[in-house]
C-alpha cells in the first residue's frame, strides 16, 4: 500500500509538545517500573488517574514490560492518543498555539506542504472525536509464552478484511472471509468498574437472551469511568453498534484498548447503574458459556 504523505517526529519533540499542551490526564493501569542505563530510559509511574507532563508521558508511551509486551504498549498508546486529542480540543489550548507550532517546526519532518498542513489542521479541528478510529494489526501471540522469544503472528484473513473496510475503495478480500456479526459469532468480554456483581450478572443474562452466548467477564478496569465504552476490539463496527442498540446506553469506539480475545469489549461505566436494576434472573454460569 503506497504511502503518499508522512509525519516523523523525534522523541524530544513529543516530550516538548506535550509540555506545551499543558500535559495529559490519563489512567495509568498499573505500576510501571523499568531502568535501562544504556538507553537512558528510566520509567517510574504509579497506578491511578493522574496528569502527566512530557517526560512522564514518554515513560507511559514506552513501557512494555508486562504480560502483553509490545501489544500492551500499543493498547496504552491508543488510550493516550485518545486522551490527548480530547484534551487538546479545549479552548485554553488555543493560547498555546504559537509555542506548539514552534515545537512542531523544530522537531517534525514531513513531506506535506504548508498549505496541506493548514488544511489538515482545520479538518482535524472540526472532526468529531467519535470519528477517530484506532486499529491493531490482527494476529495472535506465538506459542505458550514459555519461550523468551515472542512474536505477533499476523492473521492474514482478518488483515484483508480490515484493509478493505477501512483503507480501500474497492474490495480485494474473499467475500467469504467477511466477518458475520450475528450474535452467536460475536465474542464479548465484560469489564466492570464499580457496578455490583448482580448488575453485571443481569447484563450477562440480557446478552445471553439476545443470542450472545460466547461471553466472559474479564479483569476489571483499574479506574471507574463515567460512560460505558463498547469497543470494537477487532475493528468490527457493525457488531459493536448492534450491542449498543441492544443495551440502549454507552458509546461505541473503534479502538483496540479492550480485551484482546474479544470481538467486542464492554467496559461498564457509571451510566449503566440506572439501566441495570438487579432482579431475580437465572444465573449464567461460566460452564454454560
Amino acid at each position: 500500500m503506497p504511502i503518499d504523505r508522512y509525519f516523523r517526529i523525534n522523541v524530544q519533540g513529543i516530550e516538548r509538545l506535550i509540555d506545551a499542551l499543558g500535559g495529559v490526564t490519563v489512567d495509568v493501569p498499573q505500576a510501571m517500573n523499568y531502568r535501562d542505563d544504556s538507553q537512558r530510559l528510566y520509567i517510574d509511574l504509579k497506578p491511578g488517574r493522574q496528569h502527566l507532563n512530557g517526560n512522564e508521558s514518554l515513560q507511559f508511551l514506552r513501557f512494555r514490560y508486562d504480560a502483553l509486551g509490545d501489544i500492551g504498549r500499543v493498547q496504552r498508546q491508543q488510550m493516550f492518543l485518545r486522551s490527548l486529542m480530547e484534551q487538546s480540543a479545549r479552548p485554553e489550548t488555543l493560547a498555546r498555539i504559537p509555542s506548539i507550532l514552534g515545537i512542531i517546526r523544530e522537531n517534525l519532518d514531513t513531506n506535506l506542504s504548508v498549505e496541506e498542513l493548514l488544511s489538515l489542521s482545520q479538518f482535524m479541528a472540526q472532526l468529531p472525536r467519535s470519528r477517530i478510529e484506532f486499529l491493531l494489526l490482527p494476529g495472535n501471540f506465538n506459542g505458550t509464552g514459555e519461550s523468551e522469544i515472542s512474536y505477533w503472528l499476523p492473521n492474514y484473513r482478518r488483515i484483508a478484511w480490515l484493509s478493505d473496510t477501512y483503507f480501500r475503495d474497492t474490495s480485494t478480500a474473499d467475500p467469504r472471509e467477511t466477518p458475520i456479526t450475528y450474535p452467536e459469532n460475536v465474542r464479548i468480554a465484560l469489564q466492570n468498574t464499580s457496578l455490583s456483581e448482580a448488575a453485571v450478572e443481569q447484563l450477562r443474562h440480557q446478552l445471553w437472551e439476545a443470542g450472545y452466548r460466547d461471553q466472559f467477564v474479564a479483569d476489571a478496569l483499574s479506574q471507574p469511568i463515567e460512560i460505558t465504552r463498547i469497543i470494537a476490539q477487532q475493528g468490527d463496527l457493525a457488531a459493536a453498534r448492534r450491542v449498543q442498540l441492544l443495551l440502549g446506553f454507552g458509546e461505541v469506539r473503534v479502538e483496540s484498548t479492550g480485551v484482546l480475545a474479544s470481538d467486542v469489549t464492554i467496559q461498564l461505566g457509571n451510566d449503566a447503574r440506572d439501566r441495570l436494576t438487579p432482579s431475580a434472573q437465572p444465573n449464567v454460569s461460566q460452564t454454560d458459556l
